[in-house]
């Protein structure tokens, strides 16, 4: 929610900026504290929803930190114990920790000291190339602040379509932020109060007010003391558990980002969807595969359902096609052109494989394809839907009407 919250608050204080509306200086320099009002407002009513759920459904809330003294025990740090015939696992995870670039919450932060700033800074670096780098990274720039993107590898959400990617970085650089691939952190020197100094691995040094880091997170599982309860973990450090969220030891459960990937918000709720049917024998199956995934930066990403290499590892034949949002005319009423719709489909069949879509509303126009995948649709069926006009869902036909031109010109893309 925090986040989430900065962002619809850049989001309108941008739009208000590139339509002039906004021209009180106060108003276009804000501090984070200023936004987070309405933060704390949304979390304390989500808060009180939870509350009375647990409260109409009689659970009963413990606070304080648990580790197992056995496979059907917890005991709380109070020295309280708690006896369970299925136990959930769903800890989180935090930001990890690098030992050269230690967080102060101050000139240094990480996502959890982050949204704690006073003041929006006219400078900051964004260290790494994920997900929480590339969210924060485009969110600052819309609050006014210059950019400077540094990534480790050689392109910017490597689990993504690299034309989604591709292009969503050109919107970042047409917004004005510096990125910066293959180039890591060496070392970081702080001088004065307000600036800091970061020296790199390809012999540069960068500088500005604030440095972000976004170097990726780890589950939270050391005090759990899950070797009691005979949980196993991945290669990766994450628990190990099969379709229906079971770990090594079938009465316990685990979900949410303890497990890894995807470590969405949406994977992590039908993951404790699943687990709890299954305890209770409710289950009539394990985690569906089609989760779409949302990426909240500026622009949006959203994709669901497989791309050209996944659908090529799959054993499908598959066929691409776009559309741009400056082809539809609701994008220019809503203010921003950067967009794309992207298809991929079956060429046998024509069915639709994946959907990939960079631009305003992503997140929201993503589930329309999720359900055409769900239920075995294709291109052909997307040519012939009806939309309402102007929207921006029209462009499903469009890049639909480009997938098929494809299939009967023999190309791929």
């Amino acid at each position: 929610i925090p986040s989430k919250t900065l962002r619809e608050s850049a989001l309108f204080l941008a739009g208000g900026r590139r339509r002039g509306v906004v021209t009180n200086p106060s108003a276009a320099n804000p501090t984070v504290r200023s936004f987070m009002a309405l933060k704390r407002h949304l979390v304390a009513r989500w808060r009180d929803k939870v509350e009375t759920s647990f409260r109409k459904r009689k659970v009963t809330r413990l606070r304080g930190t648990a580790s197992f003294a056995d496979a059907h025990t917890l005991r709380l740090d109070d020295g309280q114990e708690v006896h369970g015939e299925h136990i959930l696992i769903a800890t989180g995870s935090r930001p990890r920790a690098i030992k050269e670039l230690p967080v102060d919450g101050r000139q240094v932060h990480d996502s959890e000291t982050l949204l704690g700033m006073d003041e929006i800074p006219l400078t900051m670096i964004v260290l790494g190339g994920g997900v929480i780098a590339c969210e924060y990274a485009s969110i600052f720039q819309a609050l006014g602040v210059q950019v400077t993107l540094i990534n480790g590898r050689d392109r910017l959400l490597g689990f993504v379509d690299i034309e989604a990617t591709d292009f969503l970085e050109q919107a970042l650089i047409d917004g004005g932020m510096v990125i910066r691939h293959g180039a890591r952190p060496q070392g970081l020197t702080r001088v004065g109060h307000n600036e800091v100094e970061l020296a790199l691995s390809d012999g540069t040094v960068a500088s500005a007010e604030t440095v972000f880091v976004a170097l990726g997170r780890e589950p939270v599982l050391d005090d759990l003391a899950l070797d009691r309860a005979g949980v196993t973990l991945t290669d990766w450090g994450t628990i190990a558990v099969d379709e229906y969220m079971r770990t090594s030891t079938s009465h316990i459960y685990a979900a949410g980002d303890v497990v890894g990937f995807p470590s969405l918000a949406s994977a992590g709720m039908e993951q404790g969807r699943v687990a709890a049917a299954h305890m209770f024998g409710h289950a009539r199956g394990g985690v569906d595969e089609l989760i779409p995934s949302g990426i909240f930066t500026i622009p949006e990403l959203s994709a669901i359902g497989l791309d050209e290499d996944a659908a090529r590892e799959a054993g499908y034949d598959p066929v691409s096609g776009s559309a741009h949002y400056r082809e539809n005319v609701r994008a220019p009423m809503l203010g921003d052109e950067h967009g794309l719709v992207k298809l991929v489909a079956d060429r046998a069949t024509g069915k639709l494989l994946g959907a990939t879509i960079v631009g305003q509303q992503a997140t929201e126009l993503v589930h329309f394809a999720m359900a055409v995948i769900h239920y075995g649709g294709s291109v052909e069926d997307l040519t012939r839907f009806v939309f309402n006009l102007p929207s921006l869902s029209a462009l499903y036909r469009q890049a639909a009407y480009a997938v098929q031109d494809r299939i009967n010109a023999g190309s791929t893309a």
